[in-house]
């Protein structure tokens, strides 16, 4: 759901929730500093974020101190794109859509359509998903590591309240200035490599208990709005994957609405193809499963035990 997604458009929704120049000054200094680490923490509905950071491999930690699951999208506008034009030219049209199409006035095929009708080409050709952390259960901190190049992008989560309302909407969705600064640094060891094509999910290595590094390369991607990403989730007795299958499907009216029905952990948002990204995981004993948001419905699901 994301650009090359329209789900990132949901995103759109959100008005910019600002932190007081001072205190974004302080965060951007102690972001830059750091180099390569860069904390973001998601609140009910907000991010507290820097406002600038180095170009090149950035370690996102995020930490979720809302009460409901967030996510960390991160996407690219284009070279000749404002924030504000991003938001006229794409939130408006799409706001428009999905209200027709939440109050029944047209269908769910139709307002697919109308998407790839009534937003601008840019959108879909000139985006450039480039990553950022999973669904992440309030309370839970995850990390995950992208390659980001300079230019202006947005960060956004777009999870649903239980009556319907986008995260973005309340304001989860803000700019960041990457900088032509480069942190300098190199991404990290792997010990277990995801491969993402339509439609599978190859993998070499094997999960441990403990700290591991999953790298997930994103080889491909389908024509159209929605794009690769996977998202880890712990499961129960009573938890089914294909409860979380169903609930990845933000085009359905009733699902992806907060709580989810597994207990997610991070992951890797959208990326577009060549490119890919490091999630850091610390897996305790249980059962967990991959999804894929837009395509966990199409077999991309992976589970696993931890013994």
């Amino acid at each position: 759901m994301k650009p090359n997604n329209i789900a990132s458009v949901l995103l759109i929704l959100g008005l910019i929730t600002s932190c007081s120049s001072k205190k974004s000054s302080n965060t951007t200094k102690q972001a830059e500093a750091k180099g390569s680490t860069v904390a973001v923490t998601a609140r009910d509905f907000s991010f507290n974020a820097p406002e600038r950071v180095p170009s090149g491999w950035n370690t996102f930690r995020f930490t979720n101190e809302g009460s409901q699951e967030h996510f960390l999208y991160i996407y690219k506008l284009p070279d000749n794109k404002t924030f504000e034009q991003f938001q006229q030219e794409a939130m408006v049209p799409f706001g428009t859509v999905w209200k027709e199409y939440e109050s029944g006035k047209i269908s769910r095929d139709s307002a697919m359509t109308k998407f790839g009708r009534e937003l601008p080409s840019w959108f879909v050709t000139d985006l450039v998903p480039s990553g950022g952390v999973g669904l992440t259960e309030p309370g839970e901190t995850a990390e995950t590591t992208v390659k980001l190049t300079p230019g202006i992008h947005v960060i956004e989560c777009y999870v649903k309240l239980p009556d319907g309302r986008w995260h973005t909407e309340m304001g989860m969705q803000q700019p960041i200035l990457v900088t032509n600064d480069s942190t300098g640094f190199e991404p990290p060891a792997a010990d277990v490599e995801l491969s993402l094509s339509n439609y599978k999910i190859d993998r070499q290595g094997n999960y441990k208990a403990g700290r591991q590094i999953v790298a997930i390369h994103v080889m491909e991607n389908p024509q159209g709005f929605t794009m690769h990403n996977l998202d880890l989730f712990r499961l129960n007795d009573t938890t089914d994957v294909q409860q979380v299958v169903e609930w990845m499907d933000w085009m359905d009216l009733d699902q992806f609405k907060a709580p989810a029905p597994g207990y997610s952990i991070g992951g890797i948002e959208p990326m577009a193809a060549g490119r890919t990204g490091y999630v850091t995981l610390n897996l305790t004993p249980g059962k967990y499963a991959w999804v894929s948001e837009g395509y966990g419905n199409r077999g991309m699901v992976e589970e696993f035990t931890i013994d």
